[in-house]
């Protein structure tokens, strides 16, 4: 196996001076190896190879070091043309050699030196034939045929010769041009120098200048930061107050809507119970047609009578109930009304005013109409006492009549999607007549009378509509305010 080594000259004694940085690349001899043959393999000559390593014969051995070319490590400041000067030699040898396309060179680079090619093109022929001779008895010593060596080294030796010509006369060239770039570029290099203290300086003002900026810049973002996190803490403050506000108002809108989806599905579920109770009893009527009649006359007496009871107690207690409902929804509305009419005072206070002289008055005339009409009632209710009942009076006689608590509300308002609970789309038809009811009570869907406000349909509910209340809707929040919270009775339409 063949081996391409690394030696280091120490020492070498180029153009005059020692070149510590000149290296040389070897090559370790192997069996069957000979002058002719490595020099071919590495692209030199057997006289290059005697030159370098001062060999008196052709004779080599095996494990014996050849050096094949110098090598020079680029230093700082080092450029091609001086580095040609140096070795003796011109920079396009050193690009040849080296395969540069540019001058561009850098610290640490090894460059290929084949200066014993320049250096043999000009040496005593003598000398050559000297070698000749060795590498003949070399050659000779090695069974190999010397016409074929001599023929091929003669034409090795005109080629170097032409080479080497033509070497001088473009190193002779390159060396006028490079020292005239060298002479170029230590003015530049002078001036770059001079241009860069100047430059270096300005940047020490400059940097000083923006050190200084920086640092009341950050003293001015510092006193910014300050105020925007103090802003920020008061902005968040606030929208957590906000937002916990909104989350309580969510909270209770949630479980009114439950509590009224829970009251739905348990009158649902009693009305399913009390179906399949009929059925069952329809049925057990059949099975004993007689007896159940009994039965169910006697059953029917006593159930109406613990009705009755029932009836009587609960009714006592709604009243109690709706009497404390009452007032805790008109405390509540209140409080509302009163909240809104400070927020519309700080927006339109002669508009308020107005509306509030204006709303004590519908209250005062309504508050009249109602003793008059309660009055009337009272009337009239005695006078059906006195008359005996006729067919006249059967066929003219509306359904079932309960006295509720009344409030009003409009579509028209902040949370409002103005579509009841039944559909009906009140953006629509502000005019429409709904109320919203507790179907434990009144059934949705189911037709009306309302006093004071006339016939309407049962088509929603709300979440404060428990019992015996209602909500009547009507077209504008005035109308809302005017209306307050009154007795009224209902009157079932069949």
């Amino acid at each position: 196996m063949k081996k391409l080594v690394a030696t280091v000259a120490t020492g070498v004694i180029l153009g005059g001076s020692c070149l510590s940085n000149v290296s040389a690349a070897g090559y370790q001899v192997q069996n069957g190896d000979n002058l002719w043959n490595i020099a071919k393999e590495h692209s030199t000559t057997v006289d290059q190879l005697f030159d370098l390593n001062n060999l008196k014969s052709s004779l080599i051995h095996p494990n014996q070091l050849l050096i094949i070319d110098e090598q020079y490590k680029v230093q700082m400041g080092d450029t091609l043309s001086g580095i040609g000067h140096k070795l003796g030699v011109t920079v396009t040898d050193l690009k040849e050699w080296n395969n540069l396309e540019s001058d561009l060179i850098f610290i640490g680079q090894m460059l290929t030196i084949k200066k014993s090619n320049v250096e043999q093109n000009n040496a005593p022929v003598a000398q050559k034939s000297d070698n000749k001779s060795a590498n003949e008895d070399e050659l000779n010593e090695n069974n190999q045929s010397s016409e074929d060596i001599e023929a091929a080294k003669a034409e090795e030796e005109a080629r170097e010769a032409e080479e080497a010509r033509e070497a001088e006369e473009a190193k002779e060239a390159e060396e006028a041009k490079e020292a005239e770039e060298a002479k170029e570029a230590e003015e530049a290099r002078e001036a770059e120098e001079a241009r860069e203290a100047e430059e270096a300086k300005e940047a020490e003002e400059a940097k000083e200048a923006e050190e200084a900026k920086e640092a009341e810049e950050a003293r001015e973002a510092e006193e910014a930061r300050e105020a925007e996190e103090a802003r920020e803490a008061e902005e968040a403050r606030k929208a957590e107050e906000a937002k916990e506000a909104e989350e309580a108002r969510e909270a209770r809108e949630a479980r009114e809507a439950r509590e009224a989806r829970e009251a739905e599905e348990a009158r649902e579920a009693e009305e399913a119970k009390e179906a399949e109770e009929a059925k069952e009893a329809e049925e057990a009527k059949e099975a004993e047609e007689a007896r159940e009649a009994e039965e169910a006359k006697e059953a029917e007496e006593a159930k109406e009578a613990e009705e009755a009871k029932e009836a009587e107690e609960a009714r006592e207690a709604e009243e109690a109930r709706e009497a404390e409902e009452a007032k805790e929804a008109e405390e509540a509305r209140e409080a509302e009304e009163a909240r809104e009419a400070e927020e519309a005072r700080e927006a339109e206070e002669a508009r308020e005013a107005e509306e509030a002289r204006e709303a004590e008055e519908a209250r005062e005339a309504e508050e009249a109409r109602k003793a008059e009409e309660a009055k009337e009632a009272e009337t009239v209710n005695s006078t059906e006492n006195e008359e005996p009942v006729t067919e006249t009076n059967t066929e003219q006689a509306s359904g079932e009549t309960i006295s509720v608590t009344s409030t009003a509300y409009t579509a028209n308002c902040e949370g409002c999607s103005g579509v009841t609970s039944t559909g009906i789309d009140l953006n629509a038809n502000p005019n429409e007549k709904v109320i919203a009811v507790d179907p434990n009570v009144i059934p949705l869907g189911t037709e009306v009378y309302v006093e004071g406000y006339g016939n309407a349909v049962a088509g929603d509910i709300g979440g404060a509509i428990n019992g015996n209340k209602i909500d009547v809707h009507v077209p504008t929040r005035d109308e809302a305010l005017n209306w307050g919270v009154r007795e009224v009775n209902v009157t079932v339409v069949e």
